[in-house]
C-alpha cells in the first residue's frame, strides 16, 4: 500500500513538473517601419532582436490575428510584432502568421 502512495505521489509530482515547462512564449520582435505598401510593412528590426540574425529585413503582412485589428502605421514608427514563425528567403525574412502589431508608443 505505501508503494502505491509513493508511486501516485511520484506521478503527481512528475506531471506538475512537466506541465510547467510546457508554456508557450509568443515570438515578437522590436523595429522601426521602413516601408508602407497595401499589403504589408518592411520592419528594420531593434539591434540586439534575434531574428536580426536572420537578415536586416522582415516582411510584415497587414493581416493579422487580432481582433483589434492594426493601428496606423506610418514609416518611421516604432512598432512591436507578434507572430508564430518565420519564413527566410533573398527578399528578407517573412512571417508566417502575425498575432498582433503594436505601436511602441501605446506599449505600457
Amino acid at each position: 500500500m505505501a508503494k502505491k502512495k509513493l508511486l501516485f505521489v511520484f506521478i503527481i509530482i512528475l506531471l506538475l513538473l512537466t506541465g510547467c515547462n510546457n508554456e508557450k512564449k509568443d515570438k515578437y520582435f522590436k523595429g522601426i517601419v521602413s516601408e508602407v505598401t497595401d499589403t504589408y510593412f518592411i520592419v528594420i528590426p531593434n539591434e540586439g532582436e534575434p531574428i536580426k540574425d536572420m537578415g536586416d529585413k522582415v516582411w510584415v503582412l497587414k493581416k493579422v490575428v487580432s481582433a483589434d485589428g492594426i493601428p496606423d502605421i506610418s514609416v518611421d514608427d516604432r512598432i512591436q510584432v507578434i507572430y508564430k514563425d518565420v519564413e527566410k528567403s533573398d527578399d528578407g525574412i517573412k512571417l508566417d502568421v502575425v498575432f498582433a502589431i503594436y505601436k511602441e508608443s501605446e506599449i505600457e
